[in-house]
């Protein structure tokens, strides 16, 4: 396995926790990934973010751990969100049968007038 081609960045925007992820993330960046995400959830906002806009290259492997965490989260009556724009990336996303199950917006921006129920039992 190689090493991870990227790199991540944990930040807090009001209501959210923000996962920035930029480069390259495969299986060898699932460990890595997990840990990110559990510390981020650890600060208990009420939605994840996760931020796919700067990645280059993802596979099935990054897409399984953040469909757990998303499970994980709403689980626990909190959201989950997906940040992408890139086509090629909306396509895999797409392909593996979770488009419409993250619904990736294209910005923070987007979000804001959602009212958190976008992913929970009752969709906006």
């Amino acid at each position: 396995m190689t090493q991870w081609q990227g790199e991540a960045r944990i930040r807090t925007v009001g209501r959210w926790g923000v996962l920035e992820l930029t480069g390259e993330i495969d299986i060898a960046a699932v460990p890595e990934t997990e840990a990110l995400l559990a510390r981020l959830m650890a600060l208990g906002k009420p939605v994840v973010v996760v931020d796919l806009r700067a990645v280059t290259f993802f596979d099935g492997a990054v897409l399984g751990v953040l469909s757990r965490a998303r499970t994980e989260l709403l689980a626990t009556g909190r959201g989950f969100e997906v940040l992408c724009v890139r086509p090629w990336a909306l396509k895999v996303i797409r392909m593996a049968g979770l488009l419409e199950v993250f619904r990736p917006a294209a910005s923070l921006t987007d979000l804001a007038g959602l009212d958190g129920t976008r992913h929970g039992s009752v969709r906006a």
